[in-house]
């Protein structure tokens, strides 16, 4: 199979990134970065993101993934989720193909520097086997095939990076793992003729969530095996990597922050949790004075342990000054020095 990935250029550095974490939206409280240190992988890990869908079901004419929240269209948000995870070295979100130019639009609007963008197909399955193979066929200078992709939704932003780890190291050592969530509602089937034919025990069942995780071996070959009934009708990847490589896959309880943007009801949902967020997480400047870089270590352990996220900047200058007024509530820190 043919893709033709966009690469962003980069040198995969960080220096030209803004000097401050931007937001990422959790639903929950974040800690700061420095209570996450040690969070880490020592196998290379990517991410396929597949967003193709046309937000049939939200009944707008923007697809969902593309929808703004405070100024910044959803994906964007997903994708940093990821950025934001020093261990994930790509990040390949896989578009309709009339939706190229948007999505490279929104990636250089909001400096997305580990983003290549993939040309999806008629069906999710197809779009996702597109963005595992773009992972395969990289040409960029820094990056190593992966030993474990991550497949995630472009409209579930609620994720975070413990819950990643988990996913992710669980791939590794069984080939497969994914997350699971209680059922809400009990199951049943139905006849032909549209009447109760039976139920299933809610208790023994779970709902197939993502983020799912895969050795790259795995799913190559479970893709390269498909029927195309499997690409055309199938949507459970975990069923896949069972049926054409016998693995199975470790199941891992998730947070219940992992809902995905659906219907339109969802989208003032995801709006107001992005606010919450917000609201729990801030960026301290403090123009560079010692005085004030102390005292900001004080705030910041103080914030830590109210499990509140608070980040340090030096100053407004250049791309700080402008994505910190779009991304961040604040805090300015004026010292006042006594004269003699």
């Amino acid at each position: 199979m043919e893709v033709s990935p966009v690469y962003m250029q980069s040198d995969d550095s960080e220096q030209d990134r803004p000097a401050y974490p931007r937001v990422f939206p959790t639903g929950e409280a974040r800690k700061s970065d420095h209570l996450k240190a040690g969070l880490c992988v020592d196998f290379p890990v990517s991410v396929v993101l597949p967003a193709g869908g046309t937000g049939e079901r939200t009944g707008l004419q923007t697809p969902k993934q593309f929808c703004p929240f405070l100024g910044r269209p959803l994906i964007s948000y997903t994708v940093e989720s990821f950025e934001r995870v020093s261990w994930i070295q790509t990040i390949v979100v896989v578009v309709a193909k009339e939706n190229t130019g948007l999505m490279m639009d929104i990636i250089q609007r909001f400096q997305h520097k580990k983003v290549l963008v993939v040309p999806g197909g008629s069906t999710r399955h197809r779009s996702i086997c597109n963005g595992v193979a773009a992972l395969g066929e990289q040409r960029r200078p820094a990056a190593h095939k992966p030993k474990v992709v991550i497949i995630h939704d472009a409209v579930r932003p609620f994720v975070d990076e413990d819950f990643l780890h988990k996913i992710a190291t669980a791939a590794k050592e069984q080939g497969a793992a994914g997350a699971i969530r209680p059922l809400v509602s009990t199951v049943i089937a139905t006849t032909s003729e549209g009447y109760l034919d039976h139920s299933l025990e809610r208790a023994k069942y779970r709902a197939s969530e993502m983020p799912q995780g895969f050795t790259y071996d795995v799913i190559c070959e479970a893709y390269q095996k498909c029927t195309e009934s499997d690409f055309e009708f199938g949507t459970e990847c975990l069923h896949l990597a069972l049926q054409y490589c016998g693995t199975n896959a470790k199941l891992i309880d998730g947070p219940p922050t992992l809902w995905k943007v659906t219907y339109k009801r969802d989208l003032a949902a995801a709006e107001s949790i992005i606010k919450e967020t917000l609201s729990q997480s801030a960026c301290l400047i403090t123009g560079g004075l010692e005085a004030a870089v102390a005292l900001a270590n004080v705030l910041q352990k103080a914030f830590g342990a109210l499990d509140m996220e608070l980040n340090v900047t030096p100053d407004l200058m250049g791309d700080n000054g402008r994505y910190l007024l779009e991304d961040w509530n604040f805090i300015k820190v004026s010292v006042s020095f006594p004269f003699n």
